[in-house]
């Protein structure tokens, strides 16, 4: 306990609620989608192989950490509420007999293998090598979107291990595209279509993230958060996800179809640096943040009662809701602003981030005044 007091006291106690395993995921998240700034940084078809590497090697991961937890007969924890166990453990969890785990082992091992071929020997492998991987990357995916439905309406469960898969393979297939000179004329000539989808994204996205906000100031009337309102709040999320899924994929299939004009953009850039935080954030409130929400404190005890450890998470969630809601509105100003350089739409955006961080912190500091007034 002296060691704890000593490094941060009660700033690090929301560390203990952190389960080891979400570490990991995060890692895994982070791994699977930095390369795509590989590919935004030197926009060429190595890049886009490396890209998919990167995010094969996150997806091997998730799948050989199902593996090992079903192996050693442990429980597969899922923070956000869900059983991923009744997930992996369902009859849906296998294909022909053979568990989805080692299915995806193995198609993330090809895959990783076949396009660190592509970069480092690119005549090893014959053109009709390349057509089969492509096809083998699109099967992947139209598995994952049946695998997704299974979790939606048949089990009515959902496993953020699973999801986290499915992502890395919709980014596969979606990239994997760029190898083939149809499918590259076919995004480039789709904007109507890639436009539509991100619009329709954004207005989920961005709309379900304003409607929660303010959802969320409303239920603190009475400085707690309840249980339905909780589900409420869960329910917004969802649909955030949903538009921040069509956003992401209408931004790599524009990329993959139009990468000359984009790899050149600073406002392209700076939009994905700030759609990046609005992924990793949500990902930290969701995963970290939502299965505390109706145990934070927002008002100080009464002098005979102990002090809740979770108030700690408190001023970190209104701190990540407000970075991930700013940068959810700069990036659609950016489809809007003057075709400025780098350098100031990135002090732009800092300056954006600065702004709803000093408002979360003045917001938090006047409740929690009002809170103890009352």
């Amino acid at each position: 306990m002296r060691t704890w007091h000593r490094f941060g006291g009660p700033r690090l106690a929301h560390m203990r609620f952190i389960q080891k395993n979400i570490f990991l995921y995060f890692f895994l998240l982070m791994l699977g989608a930095s390369g795509f700034f590989i590919a935004l940084v030197w926009p060429q078809a190595e890049s886009f192989y490396a890209f998919i590497v990167f995010a094969a090697a996150g997806g091997l991961g998730v799948a050989i950490y199902i593996y090992s937890t079903k192996r050693d007969h442990k429980q597969l924890v899922c923070p956000v509420g869900s059983n991923c166990n009744v997930v992996v453990n369902s009859r849906y969890a296998k294909f022909l007999g053979i568990p989805l785990e080692y299915w995806g082992m193995f198609y993330y091992i090809v895959t990783a293998f076949s396009y660190t071929t592509f970069i480092i020997a690119p005549d090893l492998l014959p053109k009709l090598f390349v057509s089969g991987i492509v096809l083998l990357s699109t099967s992947a995916f139209l598995f994952s979107l049946y695998l997704l439905f299974v979790q939606a309406f048949l089990l009515r469960q959902w496993c953020i291990w699973c999801l986290l898969s499915a992502s890395l393979t919709t980014l596969i297939f979606v990239v994997a595209l760029s190898s083939v000179d149809f499918a590259v004329e076919l995004l480039a000539g789709a904007t109507l279509a890639t436009d539509a989808m991100r619009a329709l994204g954004f207005a989920l996205g961005l709309g379900g993230s304003t409607a929660a906000m303010l959802l969320f100031t409303r239920f603190l009337s009475d400085y707690k958060i309840n249980e339905n309102e909780a589900q409420t709040l869960k329910s917004f999320s969802e649909l955030i996800w949903l538009g921040l899924g069509l956003v992401l994929v209408s931004h790599f299939a524009s990329f993959v179809g139009n990468t000359e004009t984009l790899a050149h953009s600073s406002a392209f850039l700076v939009q994905s640096i700030a759609l990046f935080a609005v992924t990793l954030a949500g990902a930290v409130l969701l995963i970290i943040f939502s299965p505390f929400l109706t145990a934070i404190p927002f008002r100080e005890p009464e002098a005979n009662v102990t002090p809740s450890t979770l108030k700690s998470l408190r001023r970190p969630m209104l701190l990540t809701g407000a970075v991930a809601l700013a940068s959810w509105y700069f990036a659609l100003l950016l489809d809007h602003l003057p075709r400025y350089e780098s350098p100031i739409l990135i002090l732009l955006y800092a300056a954006a981030l600065t702004a709803a961080i000093a408002v979360a912190l003045f917001w938090e500091s006047a409740i929690s005044e009002k809170a103890n007034r009352d």
